[in-house]
C-alpha cells in the first residue's frame, strides 16, 4: 500500500531541513499539520510549501496507479496462461450464451461484456491424458443446476472455437447424490425435530461450502453433524454416492463427478439415520 500525501509531505519537509541551501525556508522544520493549520488560518502560505503539497499529492496518485497496474498484471499472469487449469476455468466463466466470439491474433473474447449472458457460475477442470474435462454448472436459487443440452452444446462449440491443443470435453450433470446410514445420539432435552433440522442444515452448508469440483470427506460429514447443538455423538456405518450409475460406497473421500453434491432428497436423513437419546 502506498504512503499517504501527508506522509510524503512530511518526508520531503524532513529532507529539506538537512539541506544547508534550504535552511532559510520558513517554517523549519515543517510538517503536514503545520501546513494545514497555516492554510486554514487565513495567513499567507509560502509558495514552496504549496508546491511541495501538490508534488506529494501527485506522487501518491502515481504510486496508486502503479499499484493498480501491478494488480492487473498479476491477475492476467494468473488467468492468462494459455492451456492451464486456471485458463480453462476463467474461459468457462467468461462464456456468454448467445453472443459471438471475436478473435484477435492472440486470444478470443466478446465485443462487450454481458453479465446476463454469462450463465456459468462454477467451473472446474480434470485432466485425463490428452483430454481435459471442464465441469460446469449454473446457479439456481441457493444451489447449482446443470446446463441444458443446448447450453452444453454451445459451451462445447465455444471451447472448440478457442482451439486449445488438447481434446476438451464439457461435462455438466445433476449434483452427485449422497445417502447416509448410521445413528445420531442427541440430548433428550432437545426436540428431535430441531436436532434433525439442524443436522440437515449443517450437511447442506458443508456441501455448499466445498469448492466446485472438490472432495467430499466422511470425516467432514461427521464433523458437521457433531457441531450441531444437541448432538452428542454420531456413527456413520455407510456413506454412499450415486452419479450416473448405481449407488457405490465411499470408503473415505469422494471426488465429485458433477462438481457438487447434495444429500439425496429421496433418502432424507430423518429416515436413513436412527436417532437415539443419550448423554455420552
Amino acid at each position: 500500500m502506498s504512503a499517504s500525501t501527508e506522509e510524503v509531505y512530511a518526508h520531503m519537509a524532513s529532507a529539506a531541513t538537512e539541506q544547508a541551501a534550504l535552511a532559510a525556508l520558513s517554517p523549519n522544520p515543517d510538517s503536514p499539520l503545520t501546513l494545514a493549520t497555516d492554510a486554514s488560518s487565513g495567513s499567507r502560505v509560502s509558495i514552496h510549501r504549496l508546491l511541495m503539497r501538490v508534488v506529494a499529492y501527485c506522487m501518491v496518485r502515481q504510486q496508486d496507479l502503479f499499484d493498480r497496474f501491478r494488480t492487473e498484471v498479476a491477475d492476467l499472469a494468473k488467468d492468462g496462461h494459455y492451456g492451464t487449469r486456471r485458463w480453462f476455468v476463467a474461459k468457462a466463466k467468461a462464456f456468454q450464451y448467445g453472443d459471438t466470439l471475436v478473435f484477435s491474433d492472440l486470444d478470443a473474447g466478446y465485443a462487450t461484456v454481458n453479465p446476463a449472458a454469462r450463465i456459468i457460475t462454477h467451473a472446474a477442470v480434470v485432466e485425463l491424458a490428452n483430454n481435459v474435462i471442464v465441469k460446469v454448472a449454473k446457479a439456481a436459487g441457493t444451489g447449482l443446476v446443470k446446463l441444458t443440452a443446448t447450453e452444453r452444446t454451445a459451451v462445447n462449440d465455444y471451447f472448440q472455437a478457442l482451439r486449445p491443443p488438447v481434446q476438451v470435453t464439457v461435462l455438466t450433470a445433476d449434483a452427485d447424490r449422497i445417502r447416509l446410514s448410521g445413528a445420531v445420539v442427541f440430548d433428550g432435552q432437545q426436540p428431535l425435530s430441531g436436532v434433525q433440522a439442524g443436522v440437515q442444515l449443517a450437511l447442506t452448508q458443508y456441501l455448499q461450502s466445498l469448492a466446485f469440483g472438490g472432495v467430499v470427506r466422511i470425516s467432514d460429514l461427521k464433523a458437521a453433524i457433531l457441531a450441531v447443538p444437541g448432538v452428542v455423538d454420531v456413527r456413520l456405518s455407510l456413506v454412499e454416492v450415486r452419479t450416473t450409475g448405481p449407488w457405490t460406497n465411499i470408503p473415505r473421500v469422494h471426488y465429485t463427478y458433477a462438481g457438487h453434491a447434495v444429500i439425496d432428497p429421496a433418502y432424507p436423513i430423518t429416515s436413513t439415520l436412527s436417532w437415539q437419546v443419550g448423554d455420552v
